[in-house]
């Protein structure tokens, strides 16, 4: 069902059909909307308990309108529907939202996710992570409405492209600097995330809700102990060798030097998810998430080492204390670290992840020496 939220009216002056706000809607200098025909039309047939194929009636009825008229009608109700829900003017009562029939699965290291949405809004590189369909771990949810006013929350983190906020229910995410998604709310277990989009649906909309899936998939994933370094990977001896540094000091780089000098698979460009096995031993799994790279695999590898890398004018290894592994493994993962208890769970992963696999710390040039010098302790160790 749609209905205008509370704290808007609808109301005749002098014979002009208009949306106006109250109460604190006024206090935060929200605008009066003045209709035009179609959308008092719409707007009193809503009011009246409408849904959309009401609406479609109501507006063809009104108009006289035949049935090559109707795709158009539909394109207008959808618009202003859209344009109202994204001024937080309108939203939908969606019964069907909590036990949603999933469109399609994905399998995601250890997850199985259903999505409920538009097929249009699927970025490319999920299409690699499909499965048959079964008892999901985690739902998405795709809504075309606008969120529904939420109890007070504390605020998480704030920066200029997103604030996170934590309810008792939910994880909150805004996005100040608008572009598709209104909200997305995600469940503080990570079971379920719904994301609140405006209308019409584009490219533009799949590309910023893949990323937003992102953090849905991070949380729950960092509660079942799996966690995503920032890193270029590459396979050798069957084994993924992680190559991580800040922005820009060149693991992508170093990637593609060992490809083009030693042909060795480049498993993602920016991202990789590690988990430990029953046997306790880590793994590489494959995820769709890559940065720019457009470089990712599919499949779940056996880690072999992690080098961390440093710009230096020559090609050294130098030792790493073990709290030095530890901290620069934390500030190497971008899973969520918005309260004290994600922190907590990184570090512990740091601290089981410095145990199990050999790092290197090195200062190295763009060069093919720095490929020789890493490779021949590799080469040692495997």
């Amino acid at each position: 069902m749609i209905k205008l939220n509370e704290g808007y009216i609808f109301k005749e002056i002098n014979s002009i059909p208009y949306i106006l706000p109250y109460g604190q809607n006024i206090a935060d200098f929200r605008r009066s909307i003045r209709l035009n025909e179609s959308g008092a039309i719409l707007l009193r047939a809503i009011l009246n308990g409408a849904d959309e194929q009401d609406l479609l009636l109501a507006l063809s009825s009104h108009y006289d309108a035949g049935a090559s008229d109707l795709p158009v009608l539909k394109k207008d109700i959808a618009l202003f529907l859209s344009q109202l829900a994204a001024a937080g003017i309108l939203s939908r009562t969606d019964p069907a939202s909590a036990g949603c029939t999933p469109d399609c699965y994905f399998r995601i290291g250890t997850f199985t996710i259903a999505y409920c949405g538009p097929r249009e809004l699927l970025y490319p590189p999920l299409y690699d992570f499909m499965c048959e369909s079964g008892k999901p771990d985690l739902t998405f949810r795709v809504k075309n409405t606008a969120p529904a006013k939420t109890e007070s929350a504390t605020l998480l983190i704030r920066t200029e492209e997103l604030t996170i906020l934590k309810n008792k229910a939910s994880y909150i995410l805004l996005y100040p600097k608008h572009y598709g998604i209104l909200e997305a709310h995600i469940s503080l277990d990570g079971k379920s995330a719904d994301f609140f989009c405006s209308m019409p649906f584009d490219r533009e909309h799949a590309e910023k809700l893949f990323h937003a899936f992102r953090f849905a998939f991070l949380i729950p994933a960092q509660q079942c102990g799996l966690f995503a370094l920032h890193s270029s990977s590459i396979r050798y001896r069957d084994k993924a060798f992680l190559f991580c540094a800040p922005s820009g000091v060149g693991k992508s780089t170093h990637a593609e030097l060992w490809h083009s000098l030693h042909n060795t698979q480049i498993l993602n460009g920016d991202l990789n998810l590690i988990k430990f096995c029953d046997n306790q031993r880590p793994i590489v799994c494959g995820i769709p998430w890559c940065g720019t790279s457009e470089l990712y695999t599919a499949e779940d590898i056996p880690l072999g080492g992690i080098i961390f890398l440093k710009q230096d004018c020559c090609d050294q290894l130098l030792p790493m204390a073990t709290e030095d592994i530890i901290l620069q493994t934390v500030w190497r993962t971008i899973s969520p670290s918005w309260t004290d208890e994600m922190l907590g769970l990184t570090i512990a992963f740091a601290e089981k992840l410095s145990k199990a696999v050999p790092f290197f710390h090195l200062q190295c040039t763009k060069e093919p020496t720095a490929v020789s010098l890493i490779k021949e302790q590799i080469d040692a160790l495997f």
